[in-house]
């Protein structure tokens, strides 16, 4: 377990004098330990298990998708947001995203225009922030997770253009000629009254956070040991204040947080859901900001969500069958 776990004080809103705290998150974890070898001992017992499983953590995904773009205030609603996701993590129509190709791209286009009437750009591009949003997940599982791929600046940067394909920062119109997906900005950005990475310093901090990632992840590997809820909360938390693109950047990190969830948790952490929830991540993304980034208080939340995740995955193989609802 990661000693930078943290709480923070709420006078720190008021009161910029205020400092973390370390906070004893040892409970939450020790549940989410056994948890996750009672998980295990049972997938064991029982491989026919394997396909409730991808259907259980495809739904998952699918309310982390809905999160996200609840969050940023984008998106449809939740059971629109389902229906698309679960196309997409299925591979229906051809979907299934197994190699980077305008093909699918086009495959893409076609299933969402399909399914709306002409002239609806709003209901469009509402759809399309789901799909595209989707489509980037699945893309970053399936070379992180399932290719065992590493995580590298060119991953990352053609996640963002699936993300963003489609979609323009500046307008709310369907198909945008102005280009900004998987490139750094050039724009100078603030988050209230701070200033984010600057672009000339964008590439350095990224190779760094990568670097650092991969000697994270070395470690790892040599001692068989890791805290993947504090390692996903560092990562996303790092990359959120680089802030290395004109726009996405914060469902870019909570793609990266989750696929690290997936990778070495085997788990997925929705954020955003509820307005409590949103109000709660938002504050934390803040106050982060304001100390020029700190995981500490990112890394309590993750660990409570993962802990009621492993418990409704649980649940969820104790039954005979499962279906969502």
């Amino acid at each position: 377990m990661s000693e930078n776990y943290r709480m923070y004080d709420d006078r720190w809103r008021v009161d910029p004098t205020v400092t973390d705290q370390p906070y004893d998150v040892s409970t939450d974890f020790n549940v989410a330990h056994n948890i996750m070898d009672e998980i295990a001992t049972i997938i064991n017992a029982r491989p026919t298990l394997g396909q409730q499983m991808e259907h259980h953590t495809a739904y998952e995904m699918a309310q982390v998708v809905f999160g996200s773009n609840q969050i940023e205030r984008l998106g449809a609603d939740l059971d629109e947001t389902k229906r698309l996701c679960m196309s997409i993590f299925r591979g229906d129509e051809g979907l299934e995203y197994v190699e980077r190709s305008d093909e699918y791209q086009q495959k893409l286009d076609n299933f969402l225009l399909r399914r709306n009437k002409p002239g609806e750009k709003a209901i469009v591009r509402s759809r399309r922030e789901v799909v595209q949003h989707a489509a980037a997940f699945q893309f970053m599982i399936n070379a992180f997770v399932k290719q065992d791929e590493n995580m590298t600046e060119t991953l990352i940067k053609e996640t963002h253009a699936i993300l963003t394909k489609g979609l323009s920062a500046e307008d709310a119109g369907f198909v945008s000629a102005a280009g900004f997906g998987g490139t750094y900005r050039s724009e100078h950005v603030f988050a209230g009254v701070s200033k984010m990475t600057k672009p000339a310093n964008i590439a350095g901090a990224m190779k760094s956070m990568i670097a650092q990632l991969q000697s994270d992840l070395a470690v790892v590997e040599a001692t068989g040991h890791i805290d993947p809820f504090m390692l996903a909360a560092t990562y996303c938390d790092r990359f959120i204040n680089i802030h290395p693109f004109k726009d996405a950047n914060g469902r870019m990190c909570r793609i990266i947080l989750n696929v690290i969830l997936v990778k070495y948790a085997g788990v997925v952490v929705p954020l955003g859901e509820k307005g409590e929830e949103r109000d709660e991540y938002l504050a934390i993304a803040q106050e982060s900001t304001r100390v020029a980034g700190h995981p500490g208080q990112l890394g309590t939340l993750v660990l409570a969500k993962a802990s009621k995740g492993f418990k409704k995955m649980l649940n969820t193989l104790k039954r005979p069958s499962s279906e969502e609802s």
